[in-house]
C-alpha cells in the first residue's frame, strides 16, 4: 500500500489525510515538535492516521524510521511543518522543495531579500533586536512602516506604525512573545508600508511548474483600535486585470523562492508600482475550511489539487494554468465586539435562510475568555458565502454583515 507522511497536520492540514486515504494511502503524522502551539493541535484527527511520530530532533533516525514505510512523499501541514517536511523529503529522496532555500520560505526578511535580488518589487526593510534599533531605521527610511516577527502566519503581532511611539511599543510586543507557532521571536522585522490594496493568490506547484487555483481580494478593516482586522476575502475572475498581473508576480515569486513543489500561500500589495509580496508560506491556505469555501466558486479546492498534484505526478490544469470563475465566492468573518467568558454562543442557524450561505463556523467555545476581536485568531464565525447571481450574493452579504452586532455571543465580565 502507499503511504504518505503529513508534517503538523492541523488547521488546513487536517483536510490532507481524508483526502489522502480516499487514494489508498497510508498516512503518517509526524508533529515537527513537542510545544507546538494548543490551538493548533485541537484540529489533530487521531483516526485519520496509521501513525503519530513526535520529531525529537533526531533527522536521521526519524528519516530511517520512515524509510521502512517507503513513503511516496512528505506534505507540510501547516506553517510549523515546513522546515521539517523540506528536511524530511530531502533526506528520504521523495519529491519536494529543495531544502537549501528553505529559510528564505520561512524568514519574512531573507525572503523578501531573495525576491528583491530577483528583480521583483518588494517593500524595504530591516531586522531589528529592539525598539531603538527600529525607530533609527524608520526615521530614515520613512513613516509608516509595519513590524512584525520574522517567521508567524496570519497577522499574529503585526503593527502599522505612524510614529516612534507605535513602533517602540510594536516591536517590545513583538519580542517579548512568541509567534503562532510558538516559537519565540529574538528579532523583530521592520519594514516600509505598501500602499494599495492586498490580495491572496493560492497556488499548487509540481515539476516546477504553476497552477493558480484562486485569486482573492483581501480586505481587512480598522476596528477595536486594530488596522488589520479580516473583513472578507473574495474571489476575483482571472481575467481581471487585477488577476493577470497578480498572477504573473507570483509566478516569477514561485520561482525566485525555488517552491517547485507543493502548495503556497501569497499575500501581495498591488501598490501604485505595481505586485509586491507582503509574505508567502510554502502550504496550503489556512485557516482550515477557506480553500473549500472559494471551490464552490472555482469548481475545485487546494487541498485537492495538491493531493491530486503528488499523486499524479503531474501539475494540475497542464502547465502554467489557472482557475475558472463560475460563480462568486467569498469568506466573510464576523468580529467579536464584546469581551468576558462566553455564556452562550449565538445561533448562527439564522443564517440559511440566505441563498448565497454554503456554511459556517463559530471560533470561540462556551467558557472561553473573549476579547474584541484585533487579528484573524481572535474572530468570532467564519461565514462561506457563493452564488451565480451576483445581486443575490452582495445582498445578502450586505444583510449579514448588518447582523453583526445582533450575533455577538453573550458574555460575564
Amino acid at each position: 500500500m502507499k503511504t504518505a507522511i503529513v508534517v503538523d497536520p492541523y488547521s488546513t492540514g487536517h483536510l490532507l489525510a481524508p483526502r489522502l486515504r480516499a487514494r489508498g494511502y497510508r498516512t503518517i503524522a509526524v508533529q515537527s515538535r513537542p510545544d507546538l502551539a494548543p490551538s493548533l493541535l485541537l484540529s489533530y484527527v487521531p483516526g485519520d492516521f496509521d501513525e503519530l511520530v513526535l520529531f525529537d530532533g533526531d533527522l536521521p533516525a526519524l528519516a530511517g524510521r520512515m524509510r521502512a514505510h517507503s513513503p511516496s512523499f512528505v506534505l507540510p501541514g501547516n506553517e510549523s511543518a515546513v522546515e521539517l517536511a523540506d528536511a524530511l523529503g530531502a533526506a528520504l529522496g521523495t519529491p519536494g522543495n529543495t531544502p537549501k532555500l528553505t529559510a528564505a520560505r520561512r524568514n519574512k526578511y531573507m525572503m523578501i531579500e531573495r525576491l528583491g535580488a530577483a528583480g521583483l518589487l518588494t517593500a524595504r526593510q530591516t531586522m531589528v533586536e529592539s525598539g531603538a534599533e527600529a525607530v533609527e531605521w524608520a526615521a530614515g527610511a520613512g513613516w509608516p512602516v509595519v513590524a512584525k516577527p520574522l517567521d508567524s502566519a496570519s497577522t499574529d503581532h503585526v503593527y502599522f506604525c505612524d510614529g516612534a511611539p507605535a513602533l517602540r511599543e510594536a516591536v517590545d510586543s513583538i519580542l517579548s512573545s512568541r509567534n503562532f507557532c510558538g516559537t519565540p521571536n529574538r528579532r523583530a522585522l521592520v519594514q516600509t508600508y505598501l500602499d494599495g490594496d492586498e490580495y491572496v493568490v493560492n497556488t499548487v506547484s509540481r515539476n516546477g511548474r504553476h497552477y493558480v487555483c484562486d485569486v482573492l481580494q483581501s480586505a481587512k478593516r480598522t476596528l477595536n483600535g486594530s488596522p488589520f482586522v479580516y473583513d472578507y476575502y473574495r474571489l476575483l475572475p482571472p481575467d481581471d486585470e487585477r488577476s493577470v498581473q497578480l498572477m504573473s508576480y507570483i509566478r516569477r515569486t514561485l520561482d525566485a523562492l525555488e517552491i517547485t513543489d507543493g502548495a503556497a500561500h501569497a499575500e501581495v500589495r498591488l501598490t501604485s508600482r505595481g505586485p509586491a509580496l507582503v509574505e508567502i508560506a510554502a502550504r496550503a491556505m489556512g485557516p482550515a475550511g477557506s480553500t473549500t469555501a472559494i471551490s464552490h466558486g472555482t469548481g475545485h479546492d487546494q487541498v485537492d489539487l495538491l493531493v491530486e498534484a503528488f499523486d499524479s505526478g503531474v501539475c494540475p490544469g497542464g502547465a502554467d494554468g489557472h482557475y475558472r470563475f463560475l460563480a462568486d465566492a467569498m469568506v466573510l468573518y464576523l468580529p467579536v465586539l464584546v469581551s468576558g467568558r462566553v455564556e452562550a454562543l449565538p445561533d448562527l442557524g439564522v443564517l440559511d435562510r440566505f441563498a448565497s450561505v454554503r456554511g459556517y463556523g463559530i471560533v470561540p467555545r462556551i467558557g472561553a475568555r473573549i476579547v474584541p476581536t484585533l487579528d484573524l485568531t481572535q474572530v468570532l464565525a467564519k461565514i462561506y458565502l457563493s452564488h451565480t447571481d451576483r445581486a443575490v450574493f452582495e445582498r445578502d452579504w450586505a444583510a449579514i454583515r448588518d447582523m453583526e452586532e445582533s450575533l455577538q455571543p453573550l458574555v460575564t465580565p
